[in-house]
């Protein structure tokens, strides 16, 4: 342990008596042990805060916002608070697996990266049987990921981010963005610093049913705000652009509307018959019913 560097661990939380335990238990049970673990609650109005109390280490931390200010806030709260030389980002509703920080670490030194991330397990919330891996082995591979990459395929979660202190402080979370924080903040990072991505499953994912995951009206407003930051990379490129927008017109047939517009950037940006068919199901609002079929079966 004491040639291990002090890793600063965030979890933001609001209202999670249910998870908060595992969450936290999942940090301080870690194979790594040089540890500060700073829980930020933002306000809960259960008794997470109690729940928390109850805990005796000494490596836990526990900040309390007067109010509530939103998740980003309170990851940021965490970050100027901490003391490690490395930060790592978790969620108060999911689970790191033992070695996740250890095999983190020694991933980072060994392939001199500023920021790396890995893939998560993703498991129903009811009866936690496991679904998939995120991110898709087919659509990322092991490596450092340019910011053009980066915009054509998230393959980062807050859940799995880890770096150098000095680019979380230097980098903060855009505190107005509702959703795709970890994708706003991982955009910023890689203009500066080296992102790594590794290959290996080192967190398990459980989405409550009042997740911002769950709100597609917050998934709209936050692919507009990553337009409206990124619009420049995004149509300079006919792949970025289709990836994008086809990821922003599923949020929208999910608010129960029609994707024509973004049907029409896919197209003039990568005209080709494939996408002429979607634009012309998408005028004629019969886009978002397949859309819903597709995704009933």
């Amino acid at each position: 342990m004491q040639n291990e560097p002090l890793v600063s661990v965030i979890i933001p939380t609001y209202n999670r008596r249910n998870t908060i335990l595992a969450s936290v238990n999942s940090v301080l049970n870690q194979t790594y042990k040089n540890i500060e673990l700073i829980v930020v609650d933002d306000c809960s109005t259960d008794d997470t805060i109690s729940i928390l109390e109850q805990i005796n280490d000494k490596r836990l931390k526990i900040i309390r916002h007067s109010e509530n200010k939103g998740q980003n806030a309170a990851r940021n709260t965490g970050i100027k608070a901490s003391t490690g030389e490395y930060i790592a980002h978790h969620d108060s509703d999911d689970i790191w697996r033992l070695n996740k920080l250890k095999v983190q670490i020694n991933k980072l030194k060994e392939v001199n990266a500023d920021v790396l991330c890995c893939q998560t397990a993703v498991n129903d919330e009811d009866t936690h049987k496991y679904l998939y891996n995120h991110p898709n082995e087919k659509l990322v591979k092991e490596g450092l990921i340019s910011y053009k990459q980066l915009l054509k395929y998230n393959c980062t979660t807050s859940q799995t981010i880890i770096g150098k202190a000095e680019c979380f402080k230097y980098v903060l979370f855009d505190e107005n963005q509702p959703r795709f924080t970890d994708w706003a903040l991982s955009l910023d990072l890689v203009k500066k610093y080296k992102l790594y991505y590794q290959q290996a499953v080192l967190v398990d994912v459980y989405q409550q049913k009042d997740s911002i995951t769950k709100n597609p009206q917050k998934g709209v407003r936050g692919m507009e705000m990553l337009f409206e930051k990124h619009k420049e990379a995004i149509l300079s490129d006919p792949e970025i652009v289709e990836s994008f927008f086809r990821k922003k017109a599923s949020f929208v047939c999910k608010t129960r509307k029609n994707p024509k517009d973004e049907m029409k950037i896919i197209f003039k940006y990568n005209p080709n018959a494939a996408n002429f068919a979607k634009y012309l199901l998408a005028v004629f609002n019969l886009y978002k019913l397949l859309f819903k079929i597709k995704n009933s079966l």
